[in-house]
This record gives C-alpha cells, sequence and structure tokens, in this order.
C-alpha cells in the first residue's frame, strides 16, 4: 500500500508559513481552532483534485473552493502558495517504473511540490526521491524552464498539476528521471485518496434519486451519496465481512443499526436504529450526522489507499473520540489503508500516531 509520509503547505488559507508534518502510518493531527488542521487537509485534497490536470481545480470531487482568492492566506493573490506531498512508491509504482526502464524500489519516497502565485499564473514544481532534489521547474511569461539538474527549456509552460507533461524538456534526456517520476506518482495514486471534511454532516437531504452517478468508492466530500452507498454496501457480498465488523463496533457509540430503504419508487432514505427505536438519519443528531458518513467510507475504501477525515472529533464526547479512532484504526489495518484524521482534541489513549500543530 501506498503511505503519505510527509506533507507541506505554505501559504493556503489559514496557513500563512510553512507547515511541515511528518505522519507514521494511522495519524491524528491535534491543534486548536484556527491552528490550520481544515487548511492543511484541504491543502492536500486540493492537490489530489488537481492531479493530471492542466491546472489547479477549484470545483471537483474533493473539495470546492468558488473564488480563487479565498485559498491564499490573507486573500492576497500575490502570495504563493505551495503544497507538498511525499508518498511511499508500492507495487504499483514499482511496476510503474519498471514500464519506463526505471528501478525505483517499494518502500522508496517520490516527494512532489507545486508552488503558484494567483497575480500573475507563476507556478514552479519539484520533484524528489528519498528526499534529493531530481528537479525544478519554473513557468517564465508563457514558456517553461529547467531550473535544475541543469537550466534548459521545457516543450510546454509548466502548469499541469503531478503530471509528467510538466517536465518534459525539449531535450527529453535532460529530465528523464524527473518525467519517470510524476509519471509513475500520477498514476501510483489513481482512485486512492479520499477526503471527508466538516461538510459531511448533510444528512438532512434525506432523499436522492437512485439513478445518480455514484463514485465507485467514495460518500463524496459532503457525505451526500452516504445513503446511497450504504444501500450498494447492503447489497455486495464483497462488502459484507467488513461492514459487519464496523456494524459490531459501532455499538459501544449508541448505534443499534443503520440502513438503507426505499421512501417510493426510485428514491431512497437512510435510517438509525437508536434506543431501540429506528429513526431517519436526518433526526440522529449531531454526533450520528458527522459518524456514519465516516462509518460507510470505512467499508468503502479500497486497500492501498489514503482515507483524509477533518474534525474526525465533531460532535463527540472525548470517550466517545477514544471509541472512533479505535475503530477507524482497527478497520484501516484490516482492509489495508492509510488514515489520516484531524481533532481539536488528543484522546488520552489510542493506537494511532499523534501530531500536533
Amino acid at each position: 500500500m501506498t503511505k503519505l509520509v510527509k506533507a507541506v503547505v505554505k501559504g493556503f488559507k489559514g496557513i500563512g508559513k510553512e507547515l511541515m508534518v511528518k505522519f507514521s502510518g494511522n495519524t491524528l493531527i491535534v491543534g486548536r481552532s484556527g491552528s490550520g488542521k481544515t487548511s492543511l487537509m484541504e491543502a492536500l485534497a486540493l492537490l489530489m483534485q488537481s492531479r493530471g490536470e492542466e491546472w489547479i481545480v477549484l470545483e471537483g470531487n474533493l473539495l470546492v473552493i468558488h473564488e480563487p482568492t479565498d485559498m491564499v492566506y490573507g486573500l492576497n493573490p500575490n502570495e504563493t502558495i505551495t503544497i507538498g506531498v511525499h508518498y511511499e512508491v508500492d507495487n504499483d509504482g514499482e511496476g510503474l517504473g519498471r514500464s519506463l526502464g526505471v528501478n525505483i524500489n517499494k518502500g522508496s519516497i517520490i516527494g512532489y511540490h507545486y508552488s503558484f502565485r494567483l497575480s500573475d499564473y507563476w507556478v514552479r514544481q519539484e520533484i524528489y526521491l528519498n528526499d534529493e532534489l531530481i528537479a525544478v521547474v519554473e513557468k517564465v511569461g508563457n514558456s517553461g524552464v529547467v531550473t535544475h539538474p541543469v537550466s534548459t527549456k521545457l516543450c510546454i509552460a509548466p502548469t499541469h498539476v503531478m503530471s509528467e507533461d510538466a517536465f518534459m524538456a525539449c531535450d527529453g534526456e535532460q529530465t528523464r528521471m524527473a518525467y519517470a517520476l510524476a509519471f509513475i506518482l500520477r498514476n501510483m495514486l489513481k482512485n486512492k485518496f479520499y477526503y471527508l471534511g466538516e461538510g459531511r454532516t448533510c444528512w438532512w437531504k434525506r432523499d436522492y434519486e437512485t439513478t445518480v452517478d455514484l463514485p465507485m468508492n467514495s460518500v463524496g466530500s459532503d457525505g451526500q451519496y452516504t445513503v446511497h452507498q450504504l444501500s450498494v454496501i447492503e447489497t455486495r457480498p464483497e462488502y459484507e465481512e467488513v461492514y459487519n465488523e464496523v456494524l459490531n463496533l459501532i455499538r459501544d457509540l449508541g448505534v443499534e443499526g443503520i440502513k438503507a430503504g426505499f421512501t417510493e419508487p426510485k428514491r431512497i432514505s437512510g435510517y438509525v436504529k437508536i434506543g431501540n427505536k429506528w429513526v431517519p438519519m436526518y433526526h440522529a443528531g449531531l454526533k450520528f450526522k458527522a459518524l456514519l458518513p465516516i462509518i460507510v467510507q470505512l467499508v468503502l475504501t479500497p486497500p492501498g489507499s489514503v482515507l483524509m477525515i477533518d474534525s474526525v472529533d465533531l460532535g463527540l464526547t472525548v470517550e466517545e473520540l477514544e471509541t472512533v479512532i479505535d475503530i477507524v484504526d482497527r478497520i484501516a489495518r484490516k482492509v489495508g489503508y492509510q488514515v489520516i484524521m484531524s481533532s481539536k482534541t488528543a484522546p488520552r489513549r489510542g493506537p494511532v500516531s499523534i501530531v500536533y500543530i
């Protein structure tokens, strides 16, 4: 499985000075309100939903930013935003390297930093292998240049996000390794990043047309597909084992059962059993509205992925937070994916690594 081992963010939303966070397996980021937890997670979601695109994608399947200046610290378009990620190479990445004739061993770390400025659409990209800087490319006017390890021209301006196209020098041999690393990273991370933000609590939208085009492994950043995905989980045998284990574990949180059911032809609603009574999910209260999308996403997330959950403590007591973190960690380890969460408070105990910011 691939793992996110380090992130670097500067100038994005509430993060002014550079913030560098290292992750060790399943991790809980802890900080007070306004410390930058959500900004950090949204920056990573923004980068991942822009992966392979020609420019930063503001309205995507993970995150929606309505105004470009809303993502800049202090709303200043002259500020430079930097978003960097360092991922561990998995079996897929190793195979992708072999397809290019490049020997990248499983467990190696590919780092990628994307810096940009809204005022003049300046862009700089850096790519690393095991913390060694391999190449730097920069947009100059409408053209692009390589500034490290050599000085040469690019075939196109390097605005493409996490894409080998941004490292394509006119003399291809000059940036062959950088091109290969970007290709590996882009393809290795396909369908391997999922994000749940604070907006997942929109359970009051109780009914949806069942004919919507569902994402394969995600309830969506705002949890809008939770009821539909729950109905999928309940009818597919490949989810049965993990789903039953989750149902057993959440009894400690007062959830006696969850289900999706039809209210009328082609319309479906979610229900939760609390205190031996079935109630519509939009009656369930903040704790359950915030928790249920997490439960469904835990089952849906495929092996080898990275799942980020912002404000995992939403609506929870300290005791409940400890229980939820234990559940998340247990299911993630069982299926085989990495979970990174954020919370204003730290649990008194727990199996995950804790990073304070």
